[in-house]
């Protein structure tokens, strides 16, 4: 089932950085949304979320079945702005640890998880030092 991520009063935007691209308001899986929702809540922080189903991922992403999402912000600054540092690894942190994750990309943590198995996926660091991608298992 797929639902629209719950704009917290304004904790979550979505807002694609490429204004031509498409909108990030999109229905995804009610697993990642819920998850997403969690997390924010539990951290506090803010996020804009920049991709959702819409643009142009690997043939292979999470993003196609509405089940992986991008953020470009945490509390208003940019994923790779050195001084947002210690705000992305505790996202990062919380997301890798909730239970739902399925792959959790970005410039601290780059697991993939199926079930039990974790997968460290330090490669995929350099593709990720300026969002957070971030995906359910379902």
């Amino acid at each position: 089932m797929r639902r629209h991520i719950n704009t917290l009063n304004g904790l979550i935007t979505l807002i694609n950085d490429d204004p031509l691209a498409p909108s990030p308001d999109l229905p995804v899986s009610s697993v990642l949304a819920q998850m997403i929702e969690t997390v924010v809540k539990t951290t506090n922080l803010s996020i804009n979320i920049n991709s959702t189903t819409g643009g142009v991922h690997s043939p292979r992403s999470f993003h196609y079945h509405g089940q992986a999402l991008d953020i470009n912000r945490l509390d208003g600054k940019r994923i790779d702005d050195v001084s947002n540092g210690a705000a992305v690894q505790v996202f990062q942190q919380a997301v890798a640890a909730h239970a739902d994750v399925a792959e959790c990309f970005g410039p601290f943590i780059n697991i993939r998880k199926r079930g039990a198995l974790v997968e460290q996926r330090p490669d995929l660091r350099i593709r990720h030092v300026n969002h957070l991608h971030i995906s359910s298992q379902t």
